[in-house]
């Protein structure tokens, strides 16, 4: 059965985050990701018109999967809950975290050298995580500032961990900080 034509810009979206990921932006042709995601290769001009709207479909796809985690995590009952979601958003993907690196830290990097715009807008999404985390801390009780720097805390001990458990091409690093993050977290609503 042939797919939705109207899917067909997901399609390209969700291949060009996929093979940046695993191979590099600068390395991801436009070929490449036809080819990915199942389509001619003249048909990705009709929905990207250069390299930096590919990248920017990359950024949507990556802010999407993160606000819609946030989402649906509003129905848990307690900030610790949400905030241990996350963490377990981050070890859903261990072994590609392992293989290439957290996909939020790694595009960052990525797409950074590709251009400054875009460096920007990946940014942002750690700014939302950013801001969602310390408005968790903050119905913990903590005050914007203490808030805000756990939630930078939060972060970046996962980025680092990320980048550890890439470097040494295991998931240790990862597994233990998030333990330790969880428990510091369940600590933080005493």
């Amino acid at each position: 059965m042939p797919r939705p034509a109207t899917d067909k810009r997901e399609r390209l979206a969700d291949a060009a985050l996929d093979l940046a990921y695993r191979r590099g932006f600068e390395r991801t042709s436009i070929a490449d990701i036809a080819e990915h995601a199942g389509v001619a290769s003249g048909s990705v001009y009709y929905y990207f018109k250069t390299k930096d709207d590919v990248g920017q479909a990359v950024v949507d796809r990556l802010s999407d999967r993160y606000m819609s985690a946030i989402e649906t995590w509003r129905d848990l009952p307690t900030p610790e809950d949400r905030l241990v979601a996350f963490l377990g958003l981050c070890m859903d993907d261990v072994d590609a975290v392992r293989a290439f690196g957290c996909p939020l830290g790694s595009m960052c990097a990525e797409l950074g050298k590709h251009s400054e715009a875009l460096g920007a807008a990946v940014g942002q999404v750690f700014s939302d995580l950013i801001d969602w985390a310390a408005g968790e801390f903050g119905e913990l009780g903590f005050a914007d500032a203490a808030a805000r720097a756990r939630a930078m805390h939060l972060i970046a001990v996962m980025q680092g961990a990320a980048t550890l458990s890439n470097a040494l091409d295991s998931a240790e690093p990862l597994e233990r900080e998030v333990a330790h993050l969880e428990r510091w977290i369940r600590r933080s609503g005493d």
